[in-house]
């Protein structure tokens, strides 16, 4: 009788530890150019609520006292799919975010938090957003614009390289992974 019990018992931990994961990131974001400028694509899976941001990313495991260099925008998507101009004015009711140092208590220190006012040449960046999901990130530099023509994205291609592909395939994926 003892052993018919425990398969019954154990069969609920896989469970609980399934639901105590948080959900992967998804790829859910991507990086547009129009008339020359770069711009992100998020694709929000209809949540009332999302943002878009994109920062500094040459220094990713340094863990020192380099400043978080970013700017983001958020509110009420309008649409399915929202395009922003990377450091331009945000959607019609979206609000640019201010620049708040982060507290760290954890980790014993604060991240000083600097806006965003430009893109440089030979910096790394990263595009990411949220919707219902959080996005994987999209990885690029200035040099990387030119690539990607009328109708195409910089899209994640798993978590640590990107791809040009074209807007109508990214927008497929990123719905199939709401």
């Amino acid at each position: 009788m003892r052993g018919r019990r425990l398969p019954w018992i154990l069969l609920p931990l896989p469970l609980l530890l399934l639901t105590a994961c948080s959900p992967p990131h998804q790829p859910l974001v991507a990086l547009a150019v129009q008339e020359g400028r770069p711009v992100g694509v998020l694709v929000t899976c209809d949540d009332d609520f999302a943002q878009l941001s994109v920062f500094e990313n040459d220094h990713p495991d340094d863990a020192s006292d380099r400043p978080h260099i970013s700017w983001r925008v958020n509110g009420a998507p309008a649409t399915e799919v929202v395009e922003v101009t990377l450091l331009g004015q945000p959607p019609e009711g979206w609000k640019v975010g201010d620049a708040v140092d982060i507290p760290a208590a954890e980790a014993g220190i604060d991240v000083d938090v600097e806006p965003l006012t430009e893109l440089r040449s030979g910096v790394t960046y990263s595009v990411s957003g949220s919707g219902r999901h959080k996005a994987i990130p999209v990885d690029f530099t200035l040099a990387d614009l030119p690539r990607i023509g009328p109708d195409q994205v910089l899209a994640p291609r798993g978590r640590d390289s990107t791809a040009v592909v074209s807007r109508e395939t990214f927008l497929r994926k990123a719905r199939d992974a709401c």
